[in-house]
């Protein structure tokens, strides 16, 4: 039991000998006792120890766990309680309800839906006369006060036990690949107007200067409307872009302008990058830290090796990431560049978190935390919020985890950064599948899949699809969504030649089908169309040879029949021939 764990220190065990008093002093008579605990473990530890001595004092435990109609009043309705029973009913759930929403136009999150339903349920609740244990986190306790305040004056306790874990866990952010922060704070013409005014431009002057930074304002312009979900032609608005960076290079090449070569190849990377194009990002990046370096651009060259560790990030190519993040971290730390050294540091951590080295990552991500507040970077603020909510995801904080998701999603959304809101979004999907909440899960995952097609993020686009694959399979009343949402991810994977993913993909690919044949032997429903996936080793034909063939079965089965009819019609030819004999 969790007696023979580590003891409760002594104020925790004053606070859960006040709990056991209240309820064993108030049986038959409603009694709401509000509970305060960050640490799940200790919590458990508590509602196993007095459910315990409550069956010990003939008390019978009831428990109640909030979902997404978070109503108390329900949960208890629902309960088998009988009139004068002497009874205890816990309550958890609270410390998982969203302080975020999920879709749009929703107008309140779960944790303002349950502080709504509590502010409502005093009446309701009169019938029930047993004592009801709420347990909740210490900063929902803080905000229940002002937003259930009926419900907070007629409390009967308010306990709160302190944390007994080791407090100096360290920190960083879910998904498998992270971007580090980009600023969009730059003012950029509307297209339209920009259109005009090159057309004009080059109908009088062909070979103006000014048009090298036209074309340079017009693919950002681009740019911009694809990752903000914008594009009213997603691969019309990305060739455009890809063209007028392309113009903006050859104008500016021919005049030797170098020092804006530098900016337009980084943007075209940039860009690149968000399109999964890789090798040409890599080609771009390279170009430009080329010339950052001819020149002397210290925070050119600085950038563009922030650029570089962030594709080969991306790529699974950890240890180059760290070297190129290393080298832009000495050169922001000379030339006193705060902004790249946050950013630096967060691809630091990005690449020692992908290779599973969580104690440096969370170094890193702490620091960039502290530089991005102190300049007011709120994009870098988002990233290394969601980055440490990763961290104690990958510890098993998920408390913690949730809560650092649930920030970062609301800065992202604040400043309308759709890349940060998804990864938000991934995140927290994540976490929920950890908790085994696969359809909370699966609208994460979905919601951040949507953003991603809007912003043409290919490889965020696979990842959404892998993990919402993989909470499909856990999930009973979809399963057989997964095995079509695993290929299509699969099939993206293979178009970015991201092979490493493609592994892991057909490895998921064969344990759904195992899982499947094995459940379903009868039956095997229509599955979506999902893009041609081009075979390999480990895959060929396992879709044939794996799930049952009802045409094979049918086949089996008649031979069988037939076998038994002719065996009795023997036996029986067989009889006869000895009873005549006699």
């Amino acid at each position: 039991m969790s007696q023979a764990l580590e003891p409760f220190t002594s104020e925790n065990e004053a606070t859960y000998e006040s709990l056991i008093s209240l309820i064993e002093n108030n049986q038959d008579r409603l009694a709401l006792i509000i509970v305060a605990c960050d640490d799940l473990q200790l919590r458990q530890r508590i509602i196993d120890r007095y459910e315990l001595e409550a069956r010990q004092e003939k008390i019978r435990p009831f428990r109640i766990v909030l979902g997404n109609e978070p109503s108390l009043r329900s949960g208890l309705a629902k309960l088998a309680m009988k009139p004068g029973d002497t009874a205890v009913v816990t309550v958890t759930g609270a410390e998982w309800l969203l302080r975020v929403t999920i879709k749009e136009g929703e107008e309140q999150s779960d944790l303002d839906k349950f502080f709504g339903y509590l502010q409502w349920t005093r009446e309701g609740l009169r019938e029930f006369r047993v004592p009801i244990v709420l347990w909740v986190t210490h900063r929902i306790l803080r905000k229940m006060s002002r937003q259930a305040p009926d419900f907070w004056s007629w409390r009967k306790a308010v306990l709160r036990f302190a944390s007994q874990e080791v407090d100096s866990i360290p920190v960083r952010n879910e998904e498998r690949h992270l971007s580090e922060p980009q600023s969009d704070d730059e003012f950029l013409p509307p297209l339209q107007e920009l259109l005009l005014e090159i057309r004009q431009l080059e109908s009088s002057a062909p070979e103006s200067p000014n048009l090298a930074t036209l074309y340079s304002q017009l693919g950002r312009v681009y740019a911009r409307q694809i990752s903000g979900g914008k594009a009213a032609n997603l691969e019309q608005e990305r060739q455009l872009a890809i063209d007028a960076f392309q113009n903006s290079i050859d104008r500016h090449q021919q005049l030797n302008n170098q020092s804006e070569l530098v900016g337009v190849l980084r943007s075209l990377g940039e860009f690149l990058d968000g399109q999964s194009r890789y090798e040409e990002a890599i080609a771009a990046h390279r170009q430009s830290l080329a010339i950052a370096c001819e020149i002397g651009d210290r925070i050119g060259e600085s950038t563009s090796l922030i650029n570089l560790g962030y594709v080969y990030n991306f790529l699974g190519q950890y240890s180059r990431a760290i070297d190129f993040y290393q080298g832009s971290l000495k050169i922001a730390s000379e030339i006193a560049s705060r902004e790249n050294e946050g950013i630096s540091l967060i691809g630091l951590g990005n690449a020692y978190y992908n290779s599973k080295r969580y104690q440096r990552a969370s170094d890193f991500y702490q620091q960039s935390l502290g530089i991005a507040r102190e300049i007011g970077d709120r994009i870098a603020e988002a990233q290394s919020l969601g980055n440490l909510g990763n961290t104690y995801y990958v510890l098993g904080e998920y408390l913690r985890a949730i809560d650092f998701h649930q920030q970062s999603l609301g800065i992202a959304r604040e400043i309308g950064n759709r890349i940060a809101e998804a990864q938000s979004l991934g995140s927290l999907g994540n976490t929920y599948y950890v908790l085994e909440q696969y359809q909370r899960a699966i609208d994460f995952y979905q919601k951040a899949l949507e953003i991603r097609r809007e912003i043409g993020a290919r490889h965020g686009e696979a990842d959404s699809l892998f993990n919402k694959a993989l909470a499909l399979a856990k999930y009973e009343p979809r399963r057989f969504e997964a095995l079509a949402t695993l290929q299509q991810a699969c099939a993206i994977y293979a178009e970015l030649k991201l092979d490493y993913m493609v592994e892991q993909c057909n490895e998921a690919l064969y344990g759904f089908n195992r899982i499947i044949a094995t459940e379903q032997h009868q039956s095997v429903p229509t599955l979506p169309v999902a893009p041609t996936i081009s075979p390999t080793p480990a895959q060929d034909d396992w879709w044939e040879r794996s799930l049952p063939n009802p045409r094979k079965a049918r086949t089996s089965s008649q031979s069988q029949t037939n076998w038994i009819l002719w065996f009795c019609v023997g036996l029986a030819i067989v009889l006869l021939i000895a009873w005549l004999r006699k």
